[in-house]
């Protein structure tokens, strides 16, 4: 059921290209975001650069984890398992190991192009590879596979894993660049005295009610 599913040719179409698509969609963002936050003139100059920073870093480095990082991991992650266990038995997976090797052969442009490397990767090999043995529908399969593994590595890599990281990240390098300023030892110390001095009369006045009683 699961290689009828993603070897389908409307499911590849829903899912083609999403890594490009969420790249250009978040390059974007890291572009347009700061660039109205800078443009409205209700905000004071030291706000409007540091929210304009802050939504900066977030989307770049949002960015650079997502294609840096989770893609490839979900992406060989997946084809691993699909060659090693789920279709292990299917002979594209062992005409192309990786990922990157079947993506070139599945973009090559004609059918004497795809012969012709088959024909080239059964000399290397020692095996046959042919239209007999790696069909279109094959073809679909292991590309499925990839788009699958891309689309799951969006969901949870922009919505979940990105985020957390880039927030964490955010402000050690606006507190670099100057952007944030630690608070003074002292101010932290008079917040603090007055907490506890404002806690102390709220106790005083409790007793006080109680006595009243």
């Amino acid at each position: 059921m699961i290689q009828n599913i993603i070897s389908n040719p409307t499911f590849y179409n829903a899912t083609q290209g999403t890594v490009a698509q969420m790249t250009i969609k978040t390059s974007l963002n890291a572009a347009a975001r700061p660039g109205a936050i800078l443009l409205d003139k209700n905000i004071d100059p030291h706000t409007k650069k540091f929210s304009a920073s802050k939504e900066f870093l977030y989307q770049a480095i949002s960015l650079g984890m997502y294609l840096g990082i989770i893609i490839p991991i979900f992406k060989h992650g997946a084809y691993a398992l699909a060659k090693n266990k789920l279709f292990k038995d299917e002979a594209v997976f062992k005409a192309f190991p990786k990922p990157d090797e079947f993506k070139k052969f599945y973009k090559l442009g004609t059918e004497q192009e795809k012969l012709a490397k088959l024909k080239e990767i059964s000399k290397a090999t020692g095996d046959t590879f042919n239209r007999t043995n790696i069909t279109e529908e094959g073809e679909h399969l292991a590309n499925g596979v990839i788009e699958t593994s891309s689309l799951i590595g969006t969901i949870l890599g922009l919505a979940v894993v990105a985020p957390l990281t880039a927030t964490k990240a955010i402000h050690p390098i606006l507190k670099a660049v100057g952007l944030v300023k630690d608070e003074p030892k002292q101010n932290i110390q008079e917040k603090h005295d007055v907490k506890n001095d404002d806690e102390d009369d709220d106790d005083d006045k409790k007793v006080k009610d109680k006595d009243d009683d």
